[in-house]
């Protein structure tokens, strides 16, 4: 094992410092791990006698907080001043992340299809930029406009397959209204980072995910329903996959990118989950591609292209 001190420098940790600067990467992975949620969360619904969508937003909140915790206890402690002064908006942010969203849409998606949630998931940038004039009368610069407009018909583009006639399919029934709701609240929660405390990543990992917990636990004991079959492998590979990565690391990424380029810039990259689903389902399940795939993932790429930071302007926030 390595020991780091002021006069050994770790191999490989100059490579590490530049990712972590660099904003495109880190949201692009965050909504990889993301797509991937969206495709167990459908997966699970379909598995009859498994997890319900309480079972499996609790046991994946619960299994990131224990895989954090010896990794953070400390560093939270040592910031325990700066928590306990602004505990009240920690605990928003643990609610609209972590007991909020993901509950949402595992709910929304055992009633509705996931094009329908992804069609939904895809307005996200839209109510950031939203949440952003509301709460701090944030602009929207032309290029941020045309980017914007550009990622969003991409996304149509590859979820409706080219053919704007699927749009009268998608069904606005009780699923659609728990996407609708989880996408509103996740909105508020990428708008408000700019007011988030001044604690390490990790801290506030640790914080936000605990505090999310103390909501979520209750909500799971007095509605979730007994599993009918005994827990599978395949069942706990899937929580671990949820809580590693589309928990701990996603998070981890995209609060890092808003850091680096702010909420209205970084917004546009949600576009890429839904263009990842596709892909996932062509490799994963063995879907043909298809030309409006690769219409819709160059008009996304267009997108975050024009709305991407210019080189001579400043990063929006600071480091903390």
């Amino acid at each position: 094992m390595t020991v780091q001190s002021e006069n050994v420098r770790l191999p490989g940790r100059a490579w590490v410092t530049r990712l972590w600067s660099v904003a495109p990467l880190l949201l692009a992975l965050a909504n990889l791990f993301w797509a991937g949620n969206f495709i167990i969360g459908r997966a699970v619904a379909d598995m009859p006698g498994g997890l319900d969508p309480w079972g499996l937003a609790y046991w994946r909140w619960l299994v990131a907080f224990l895989l954090i915790f010896p990794f953070c206890v400390r560093q939270a402690l040592r910031e325990l001043p700066v928590i306990l002064a602004n505990l009240p908006m920690l605990c928003l942010f643990g609610f609209l992340s972590v007991t909020l969203y993901n509950t949402l849409v595992y709910l929304g998606l055992e009633q509705t299809t996931a094009i329908n949630a992804l069609l939904l998931q895809s307005t996200m940038p839209i109510a950031i930029m939203a949440m952003g004039y509301l709460l701090f009368r944030d602009t929207i610069s032309s290029r941020q406009g045309i980017g914007l407009a550009s990622s969003l018909a991409g996304v149509l583009v590859i979820l409706t397959h080219g053919s704007l006639d699927r749009l009268s399919a998608v069904d606005l029934g009780a699923g659609s209204l728990y996407v609708l709701v989880a996408v509103l609240g996740n909105a508020c929660y990428f708008a408000l980072l700019r007011k988030r405390p001044r604690l390490s990543a990790m801290s506030f990992l640790f914080v936000i995910f605990g505090l999310g917990l103390v909501f979520l636990t209750p909500c799971y004991f007095l509605f979730s329903r007994p599993m009918a079959r005994p827990v599978a492998a395949g069942d706990v590979a899937l929580v671990l996959y949820l809580a590693v990565c589309a928990s701990v690391l996603a998070l981890l990424f995209f609060n890092r990118g808003v850091e680096l380029i702010g909420a209205n810039r970084a917004s546009p990259y949600l576009h890429l989950m839904p263009v990842i689903g596709s892909v996932l389902s062509i490799v994963i399940l063995g879907e043909q591609i298809r030309a409006y795939h690769l219409v819709g993932i160059a008009m996304v790429g267009f997108g975050l292209w024009i709305s991407r930071p210019r080189r001579d302007r400043a990063p929006a926030q600071p480091s903390p």
